[in-house]
């Protein structure tokens, strides 16, 4: 159960931000909360993992390809969901995100498979429960508008750049404390040249400290679910945390479920679980000797 704890509170705070937004619109992500969130998340991160490393005795320095991997990999695994964020000017449609991010797990079987970390052996079996997914949530989302070819590509960029960064981080064996922190700042570096562009384009910048706590608290959460869990079922935040945030709106607002829903949630559910039963191989090469990281 030690293992799983972020995972559990991660679904959790990412089902109920929708609520906290509704309570307090402050609460919405920003560009300049992302940048604070990470910054604040490398912090903490740094704090207690750096001395278990040296009570470990391990090296105080990992590789310069290994940190480099690190390094990129945080900034692709953050940036792929907060695309529109990262993109001035361009909103893009919560719902189709949301449906785009499903394709995540497709992106880390493929990735998997052609850098050498996981077999490429029934990659179908680890292909369709995202297609499924994605089914589910065409189903009961409304339909996404995809005629502009540049929101497509960003579209597609999301579930790309995630599902590249995820599996760079899990490349290694989690031996090194350091890559969870090394990962986080990326993500901030990402996420300050961003904010520098902005500012030199006038874009007007807002943030608030509740913002900044729950992308700090949503990141750390993120990266320790990732080290404990593996790339797959990572991936499956972007199944659970959708279905999780349909079901409370079925009980807040009960319309009239047709067949339709009740096919899209039987899928989400479906791909949902099976996502959190990857192969062997992939959790043992994500989750040997990795560290607790507390919130």
């Amino acid at each position: 159960m030690q293992r799983w704890w972020p995972f559990v509170l991660l679904l959790l705070v990412g089902a109920s931000r929708w609520a906290v937004s509704a309570a307090r619109p402050d609460a919405e992500s920003t560009l300049t909360s992302e940048t604070f969130g990470c910054a604040w998340a490398t912090l903490l991160a740094l704090a207690f993992l750096l001395p278990k490393r040296q009570r470990a005795s391990l090296p105080l320095k990992p590789s310069r390809g290994a940190m480099l991997r690190w390094f990129f990999s945080g900034a692709m695994l953050f940036g792929g969901p907060a695309i529109g964020i990262l993109l001035p000017g361009r909103d893009l449609d919560s719902s189709a995100l949301t449906i785009a991010l499903a394709l995540t797990p497709i992106i880390i079987a493929i990735a998997s498979s052609a850098l050498g970390t996981e077999s490429s052996e029934g990659i179908a079996g680890r292909i369709w429960p995202s297609l499924a997914a994605v089914a589910g949530l065409l189903l009961v989302l409304v339909q996404p508008n995809l005629g502009d070819p540049r929101t497509d590509l960003f579209l597609l960029l999301a579930p790309v750049l995630t599902g590249l960064g995820a599996v760079l981080f899990c490349k290694d064996p989690a031996k090194d404390s350091s890559r969870i922190a090394t990962a986080l700042f990326g993500a901030c570096v990402l996420f300050v040249l961003a904010l520098l562009a902005s500012r030199i384009t006038g874009a007007h910048l807002t943030f608030s400290l509740l913002a900044i706590a729950c992308d700090g608290i949503v990141a750390l959460l993120g990266i320790a679910t990732l080290s404990q869990l593996g790339a797959t079922r990572w991936s499956s935040q972007f199944t659970w945390i959708p279905l999780l945030i349909i079901l409370e709106g079925i009980v807040l607002v009960r319309p009239k479920l047709t067949a339709h829903w009740f096919t899209g949630l039987v899928l989400l559910i479906i791909a949902g679980v099976y996502l959190l039963l990857p192969p062997g191989d992939e959790a043992a090469a994500g989750t040997s000797s990795v560290p607790t990281l507390p919130v």
